[in-house]
């Protein structure tokens, strides 16, 4: 009877692999925020805070794509140039006389044909993720900035569309929480209660095994990058509205990059695939927010910022391969 209710003694590693990442996260920015109040001047003024969680939500929005493309291990590099050289354009035609909604959609194509590249690139072609969508991104930049451009600096009219993403309220709440929130909601149904949800994770989990089994894995890895894409257009209109303006070169995407694979990753979603939560990609997104805000108002000097960011995506990394190592499984699939 006692071989029968054996059960096998767990590795602390493997019991904190068991928990949702996510829970950890919102309590480290719970006493990140305390120690801000303690610590910094004007962090808990109404306006900080409603700053921060705009600033929160756009790269939110952004990371939630990341997240659905590494959930059925791939990458997308390209997010961020889709995300400014989209909207930097999108505000250029409308200074050239084009209504806001035909270049909103105008875009919104250029959006969903990188999408359906790096799909195709990446599914059919078999071009590693890494490199096809850093590709992308800087040709979308790029091209965007040689053949649509007349400027390098676009201004967003108080009056258009984009702006109303985040000027405003409801019931008290920024506007911007309720637009990312939709995001992380339907995200969150469509990971957890559809069926192609359920089989890009278990791609991620499993891709030899998901392909034998008939799931119809280059389709669902096409379907990942065009959501990707299309929610980079939303991030950068998200932060374009949050920002009034938007500036772009061929390497001004790199900060934005940056900051959704810190916000996946630190939530929790695993670069191995298979592994992660919409709600781990939300604490991830607050706690960025809080520690970029208190780097700012510590008055901490761009290379010093640099830095503590660069550790927490290392640390965050490090955490990430040792509680989810790779099996012999995993190193006979592809890379990234």
């Amino acid at each position: 009877m006692a071989a029968v209710d054996a059960r096998p003694d767990l590795s602390p590693r493997d019991r904190l692999a068991r928990v949702e990442q996510g829970f950890f996260v919102l309590g480290i920015t719970a006493l990140l925020c305390l120690a801000g109040a303690v610590t910094t001047d004007g962090f808990l003024t109404g306006g900080n805070v409603e700053n921060l969680l705009r600033l929160s939500a756009a790269f939110g929005i952004l990371a939630v794509g990341e997240a659905v493309v590494i959930l059925a291990k791939g990458i997308d590099l390209s997010v961020a140039g889709v995300a400014l050289g989209c909207a930097q354009a999108t505000l250029a035609f409308m200074a050239d006389g084009m209504s806001e909604w035909q270049a909103i959609a105008l875009l919104a194509g250029v959006a969903l044909v990188v999408g359906v590249v790096n799909g195709i690139l990446v599914a059919y072609l078999e071009v590693p993720a890494l490199f096809a969508t850093l590709a992308t991104g800087l040709l979308t930049i790029g091209g965007i900035d040689i053949l649509l451009l007349d400027q390098n600096f676009y201004s967003l009219p108080a009056s258009s569309a984009i702006s109303e993403l985040s000027s405003g309220s409801v019931l008290g709440v920024p506007r911007a929480i309720f637009v990312a929130g939709a995001v992380f909601v339907l995200a969150w149904l469509f990971v957890s209660y559809t069926v192609a949800g359920r089989l890009t994770r278990a791609m991620g989990d499993n891709f030899d095994t998901a392909r034998s089994s008939g799931a119809p894995v280059r389709p669902l890895q096409v379907l990942g990058y065009v959501v990707s894409a299309l929610l980079a257009l939303l991030a950068g209109y998200m932060t374009v509205s949050v920002q009034g303006s938007v500036q772009t070169t061929v390497t001004s995407f790199d900060p934005l990059l940056f900051t959704a694979l810190t916000v996946t990753v630190i939530g929790g979603v695993s670069l191995s695939g298979g592994r992660g939560t919409i709600l781990g990609v939300l604490a991830g997104a607050l706690f960025v927010g809080v520690l970029n805000n208190l780097l700012i108002l510590r008055g901490l000097s761009s290379p010093l910022q640099d830095l503590v960011r660069g550790g927490v995506l290392i640390a965050a990394i490090a955490l990430d391969a040792w509680l989810h190592p790779r099996d012999e499984e995993t190193a006979r699939s592809d890379e990234l």
